[in-house]
């Protein structure tokens, strides 16, 4: 949503003539129709804010998914369906090394995936930082969709290392169970 909430400043008592203010009637017209004027500035914001997936509402995405005939999973959150558009919408072709970084570096940020090639074998491997694991299917989708038929690739997390845990006192890692070190990002 954006920073600009301008419902909270709809009051159109305001605009009334000074010589209809201490009208009573004219105040009562005012004040019952402002709820409806914040409904219909509410509805524009919406509206416009449908227009960009990162700040669309839930029916600017359903809107979306109907289009694309994606159908989300039950357990998708708002974000989650976003993310799925975008991974829709940044595939492209033809493939090319740096367009493949380019839509990950999009999904992932530019941190969140490590990617290799290996020419030889026609492979691809890319590892997902756990910020984006609920993803990982996602993302193996759009390498379905986008690699050429003669690739092979692999989609992996990106486990924490022993590097990453070391700053950690003990205290603080005892609260973690071994599997949340490994494979939870790290608070």
């Amino acid at each position: 949503m954006s920073n600009f909430n301008p419902i909270r400043t709809i009051d159109l008592t305001r605009y009334l003539p000074d010589v209809l203010k201490d009208v009573k009637e004219m105040r009562a017209i005012m004040e019952a129709e402002t709820p409806e004027i914040r409904a219909i500035w509410a509805a524009c914001e919406d509206c416009m804010n449908d227009q960009f997936i990162a700040e669309a509402t839930e029916n600017g995405v359903a809107r979306r998914e109907k289009i694309l005939g994606i159908t989300p999973y039950t357990t998708d959150t708002l974000d989650d369906r976003k993310f799925r558009l975008l991974a829709k919408y940044n595939e492209d072709t033809p493939y090319t090394r740096n367009r493949l970084k380019n839509m990950l570096t999009s999904l992932c940020g530019s941190d969140g995936y490590y990617v290799t090639f290996l020419t030889n074998s026609f492979t691809v491997n890319v590892k997902v930082a756990l910020a984006v694991k609920k993803q990982k299917d996602v993302i193996e989708e759009l390498l379905e969709r986008v690699l050429p038929y003669n690739m092979v690739f692999s989609v992996e997390l990106l486990y924490n290392t022993w590097a990453q845990v070391i700053p950690y006192t003990w205290g603080a890692a005892h609260a973690l169970t071994w599997k949340d070190i490994k494979e939870e990002v790290l608070p």
